[in-house]
């Protein structure tokens, strides 16, 4: 997978506004601020690099991701931008008994609900090992027919049994740990939610609404590496400074899956 770093270049010497030296695209000015008209050839300059190379593919400086404007509009010409959320989903098993272990939940006499529409073999085994770790499951979802046979494999082989449902006053009503992968702020709002809940969001960012809410919403997380690895040794590089861990790691575990043993999860 070809990915393309970039970010703003300290030194201005650059002849366009774009320029592509060594897998990075370096902006001569500072993006915040130019005016939106000029924010669009830059990222033209961006996509025109990245067509020519056959990618879509990029990660961008932690000053860039600081500017929605600029964003937004790689988002709006179909770049993919790296922002660690395939990673999330690596480690989320891992994350979530660092969770209960911060806040004292134990995990079989708890109750976790998954907010879930989009259905892929990641998402059937990633409820697999979490009913055979919670005491029970909720699978919140508008597509209830997806996971039946993930219903009656679990129990006819372990005797677990998973609750499906999609009732907005009980669903999410009882839960300790909701795990929302992929619903979004509009559609979450519209259940009852737990007052203390722990709310992990793998996708987007959101927000609870309700008033009286005063449990935790977590929309990101941190890790380091294991030190005196190959992973730590090929992230050292000069030309990586000022872009964020997680975007850099997720690209070296695509490429190289058996280094998630050396990802220690901070946060």
């Amino acid at each position: 997978m070809q990915v393309f770093l970039i970010k703003e270049l300290d030194k201005r010497k650059l002849f366009g506004k774009v320029m592509l030296k060594n897998d990075q695209i370096l902006i001569k000015q500072k993006v915040d601020k130019m005016k939106i008209s000029k924010k669009v050839k830059i990222v033209n300059g961006i996509n025109k690099i990245l067509k020519n190379n056959n990618s879509n593919k990029a990660i961008v400086s932690k000053s860039l991701k600081k500017n929605d404007e600029f964003l937004n509009l790689l988002y709006s010409n179909g770049i993919d931008i790296i922002q660690g959320r395939y990673l999330f989903k690596v480690i989320i098993e891992d994350f979530l008994e660092n969770i209960c272990i911060q806040n004292n939940i134990k995990e079989k006499d708890s109750l976790i609900s998954i907010t879930v529409n989009d259905v892929d073999k990641w998402v059937i085994k990633l409820i697999e090992n979490l009913s055979k770790k919670f005491k029970m499951v909720n699978i919140v979802t508008t597509k209830s027919d997806y996971f039946k046979n993930l219903q009656k494999m679990l129990y006819d082989e372990n005797g677990i049994i998973i609750t499906i449902t999609n009732n907005k006053k009980r669903a999410l009503s009882k839960a300790n740990i909701i795990l929302n992968i992929d619903y979004p702020e509009e559609m979450i709002n519209k259940y009852v939610i737990k007052d203390d809940a722990i709310i992990i969001n793998l996708e987007e960012k959101i927000k609870i609404k309700k008033k009286r809410f005063n449990g935790k919403i977590i929309n990101d997380y941190e890790i380091k590496v294991k030190e005196n690895t190959d992973m730590y040794y090929a992230l050292q590089k000069q030309e990586y400074n000022g872009f964020d861990i997680k975007d850099m790691v997720e690209i070296y575990i695509i490429n190289n899956p058996n280094e998630i043993e050396n990802v220690i999860i901070s946060k």
